[in-house]
């Protein structure tokens, strides 16, 4: 459920209000800011249930944009989105994939004592992207270690300091129902009343296709994929353990804007549509980080990278972005999309588990 692909590039052009502003007849756009507010939980500001996803921005799409400010302290009457508030609506629909995973925890049964430090990769960098937009970096060391997944003395220490200015006790591992309550009382300030009503569809079930894919050279955000596609992040996550690499995932599989009750013909054949992709950076070393910039120089990178990136050149089902005749060096995927009625088919399943939990 990563950042929209339309916002982010629309905001990267700079001045987003001169096309997201009430009035304007920017309808794609305009649908796109719809959906990411609808995933933020505001439902009923939207008037979804009358007009969904329509690209005019009116009344309600004014309200809604409103009512995303006023829970993030930011002032706006919603009649135009600035690049400031857009960027802040970008980063709170980035963090749903982590918020869901939470939101889960909190409603499982915890009188089995549950521990942090015994939680998945995933449960894990879920609270540390959430202690981190709390005010907890300090504590995390977040600058040196970002949401790694990995619990330590770092971790321990900004959920003792998160709970105590909160006046919890805490050892800062075991998840009380006093702390993860605290938890989500905290993340709902941030979303609209019916943010986690899509929590369940967003989360593998025995019917989805979704999966959380979790590799021991992986982490960073949750790895949503397409089941199918799990083979080929296997084969990923060994390429990275054989060149001593970890993968930070930055974005894996992607819902698209089209939710009216039935999934219709995408704008692009992104395999991330049909979670057969993922973006990530590279972890190497002492502390070593690998973005688009460092990978776009490949041969002229540090060894284990370059390591990494000529496993993943060499075989025969995968490709590296950085070959693209548009460089996308931080991306990798299984090109299915180079057989349409297969990407079709996948894509199809994919957006209708996730956005109509078929």
């Amino acid at each position: 459920m990563e950042c929209s692909n339309l916002l982010e590039s629309a905001l990267k052009k700079g001045n987003i209000q001169q096309s997201l502003f009430q009035g304007s007849n920017d309808k794609v756009l305009i649908t796109d800011l719809q959906r990411t507010l609808f995933e933020l939980g505001f439902r009923k500001e939207l008037k979804w249930d009358d007009y969904r996803a329509d690209g005019d921005y009116g009344k309600a799409t004014a309200a809604a944009v409103a009512a995303f400010a006023k829970r993030n302290n930011k002032q706006s009457d919603g009649k135009s989105v600035t690049d400031a508030l857009a960027k802040l609506i970008l980063q709170r629909h980035d963090f749903l994939p982590e918020m869901y995973i939470l939101w889960e925890i909190h409603t499982s049964d915890l009188r089995t004592k549950k521990y942090i430090s015994k939680g998945s990769k995933m449960s894990i960098t879920a609270i540390q992207v959430f202690l981190n937009t709390e005010g907890y970096g300090e504590q995390l060391n977040f600058k040196k270690f970002g949401a790694d997944g990995f619990y330590g003395n770092s971790t321990r220490n900004a959920v003792i300091k998160y709970a105590s200015d909160n006046t919890i006790q805490s050892d800062g591992d075991l998840l009380s129902r006093p702390l993860i309550n605290l938890f989500l009382k905290d993340i709902n300030r941030y979303y609209g009343s019916k943010w986690n009503d899509l929590a369940t569809k967003n989360l593998p079930n025995k019917k989805s296709p979704l999966v959380l894919f979790e590799g021991s050279n992986f982490s960073g955000k949750p790895c949503r994929a397409d089941v199918e596609f799990v083979p080929s992040l296997e084969k990923i996550n060994d390429y990275a353990k054989q060149a001593n690499v970890f993968v930070y995932v930055t974005s894996s599989f992607r819902t698209t804007t089209n939710v009216q009750g039935a999934i219709v013909k995408p704008a692009t054949f992104s395999n991330h549509l049909a979670g057969h992709g993922i973006d990530m950076n590279l972890q190497y070393g002492n502390g070593g980080w690998a973005n688009s910039t460092v990978l776009a120089k490949y041969p002229n990178v540090p060894a284990p990278v370059k390591q990494f990136l000529s496993l993943i050149i060499n075989d025969p089902k995968l490709r590296w972005g950085g070959k693209f005749n548009t460089k996308d060096p931080v991306h990798i995927d299984d090109h299915l999309n180079k057989d349409r009625a297969a990407w079709r088919k996948r894509y199809q399943a994919m957006q209708e588990a996730v956005q109509l939990g078929k």
